[in-house]
C-alpha cells in the first residue's frame, strides 16, 4: 500500500509517541531490582568515617528499595501502556491523506496493424472519457482487473494479459465529490489475444458503456479531458509506448 503523509503530521505524531516507542517491560532490570534489595539487606557492613553500620545500610536498603520501586513502575506503565511497532504503523498509515486507489488500464486496438489508439469510455459522473480504471485491491489485484475487464468487456479470461507500468500520485479536483482529493493510480497495460467484433469499431456500447478509440493526441484536443483528466493522460504516454 502506497501511503501519502504530510511531514509536518508525521513529525507531530513521532512527538506524541516518542515516550511510548520502544518502551517495553523490563523484567531484567526488575530481576535486578529484587537482586539489589536481597544484596544491600544480607550484607554485612561496617562503621565508615565514625558512620554507624545500622545507618549506612539503612540508606542502602532505601536507595535499593527506590530503585525497585522506580523499575517496578516502568514496567506497570509498559504494560498498561503497551505501543509496540503494529501500533505505530497503525498511526501512521491514520495519517495516509489518499482517498482514492485506482488502477488505470491502458488497451491498445493492436488489432490494427499499426497501434495508436486506447480504449476509454464515458463516464457520467464525471461527463468526460476516461480510461478504464477500477479500484485497487491489495491482494491479487491483477487477477481483479482480469475479472472486471472480462465482465465489462464480455472478453475471455484467457485472452486478457496485464503488466503494470508505474504509479502517480496526483491532488485533484473530483466532480463527484466536489473537493480536491489525493489518488493513487497504478497503471496497468492491458493486452487482449482475440478482439470481439464489437471491439473494432471506433466507437461502441458494451454492457450499458459506451466506449471510443482515442489517440493520445485526440485526448489532447478534447476540452473535458484537457479540463479533468490531461494529466492521466499524460502520464499513461509517459509511461507506455
Amino acid at each position: 500500500m502506497k501511503l501519502y503523509i504530510d511531514d509536518k503530521e508525521l513529525k507531530l505524531l513521532m512527538e506524541e509517541k516518542r515516550d511510548l516507542i520502544g518502551t517495553k517491560i523490563q523484567w531484567d532490570a526488575l530481576i535486578s531490582a529484587i537482586s539489589f534489595i536481597i544484596s544491600v539487606a544480607t550484607a554485612t557492613y561496617g562503621d565508615i568515617l565514625s558512620i554507624p553500620k545500622i545507618v549506612i545500610k539503612t540508606v542502602f536498603l532505601i536507595i535499593s528499595i527506590a530503585y525497585f520501586i522506580k523499575v517496578l513502575c516502568e514496567c506497570i506503565n509498559s504494560k498498561i501502556h503497551k505501543y509496540d511497532h503494529k501500533d505505530l504503523t497503525s498511526d501512521i498509515e491514520k495519517l495516509n491523506t489518499i482517498q482514492h486507489n485506482h488502477s488505470l488500464v491502458a488497451i491498445k486496438d493492436t488489432f490494427r496493424v499499426e497501434s495508436k489508439r486506447y480504449l476509454t469510455y464515458y463516464d457520467e459522473k464525471w461527463e468526460c472519457k476516461l480510461f478504464l480504471n477500477f479500484k485497487t485491491v491489495e491482494e491479487n489485484n491483477e487477477n481483479n482487473l482480469i475479472e472486471n475487464l472480462s465482465s465489462s468487456l464480455s472478453i475471455n479470461r484467457s485472452s486478457i494479459h496485464c503488466e503494470i507500468k508505474g504509479n502517480q500520485v496526483d491532488e485533484k479536483y473530483s466532480v463527484s465529490h466536489k473537493e480536491m482529493r489525493t489518488y493513487n493510480h497504478r497503471l496497468y497495460e492491458v493486452s487482449i489475444s482475440n478482439f470481439p467484433q464489437i471491439m473494432r469499431n471506433d466507437n461502441f456500447t458494451l454492457n450499458g458503456k459506451h466506449y471510443y478509440w482515442m489517440s493520445i493526441d485526440d485526448m489532447r484536443k478534447d476540452k473535458e479531458i484537457i479540463k479533468k483528466n490531461l494529466e492521466i493522460v499524460e502520464f499513461v504516454h509517459s509511461h507506455i509506448n
